[in-house]
C-alpha cells in the first residue's frame, strides 16, 4: 500500500471512531462542538475522514469522552 493510501485510510479509521464515540455517548455534533470549540462542520469533516486533525484537537475531544489517546487508539486496533 502506497503511503498517500495509507495516510487516507487513518483518516478514515480515526474519522470513523470520534463518530462512534459522539454516537455511543448520544451528543450531536453541535453538542460536541460546544463542549470542544470547534465549528460542527469541521468537526464533520473530520468524522467523514475528509481532513487530518492536529494532536490538540483529537486530544480536547477525547478529554471531552474521558478517554486518553492510548484507550482511543487501543479501541481503534481491535476494531480493525
Amino acid at each position: 500500500m502506497e503511503e498517500a493510501q495509507l495516510k487516507e485510510l487513518n483518516k478514515k479509521q480515526l474519522g470513523d471512531g470520534l463518530k462512534g464515540l459522539r454516537m455511543i455517548h448520544g451528543i450531536t455534533l453541535d453538542d460536541l462542538s460546544f463542549y470542544v470549540g470547534k465549528d460542527p462542520a469541521y468537526l464533520s469533516r473530520l468524522e467523514n475522514g475528509l481532513i487530518s486533525p492536529r494532536f490538540d484537537t483529537i486530544s480536547t475531544i477525547l478529554t471531552h469522552y474521558d478517554m486518553s489517546m492510548k484507550e482511543f487508539y487501543d479501541t481503534l486496533d481491535k476494531l480493525t
